[in-house]
């Protein structure tokens, strides 16, 4: 047996029909009950974390860490913002890489279309701030070009 309602949601009315089906539906619970019958919270307090002893450290003189090779100054560079939120689909360049304006640099999915992000000037990819699969918002600077 089907029954009509108007169901109002944010002030805008809507028709709903719902049918009744065998033996499968819930016994039906008057609204004075479902609004006075509620049923208690408990709150459980969290595990305490375990307790993690650590070897001693031995004296090692540290190895230095080999400097960076400079590509460019990054206070001349040339940002590469997402036009819209999406994923990185694909990057197509890395940190180094020479590239000429209008090339491309790496793909956005976003609303499952693939968006092509172009070089805006030709130079040298001084950072990629953004790795494949990552979600992104809008604005946010993906990769510099100085």
């Amino acid at each position: 047996m089907a029954r009509n309602y108007l169901v109002t949601v944010n002030g805008k009315p809507y028709d709903v029909v719902v049918e009744e089906r065998g033996s499968a539906v819930p016994p039906q619970i008057p609204a004075a009950q479902l609004l006075t019958a509620a049923a208690p919270v408990v709150v459980q307090a969290a595990a305490p974390a375990p307790v993690t002893t650590l070897a001693p450290v031995t004296a090692q003189a540290p190895t230095p860490a080999p400097a960076p090779v400079p590509v460019a100054s990054t206070a001349d560079a040339t940002p590469v913002n997402s036009p819209m939120p999406g994923k990185i689909w694909k990057l197509h360049v890395k940190e180094g890489d020479k590239v000429n304006e209008g090339q491309l640099v790496l793909i956005l999915e976003a609303m499952k279309m693939e968006n092509e992000l172009y070089a805006p000037k030709a130079g040298t990819v001084v950072n990629v701030n953004c790795k494949e699969g990552d979600s992104v918002n809008t604005g946010d600077a993906l990769l510099s070009i100085a």
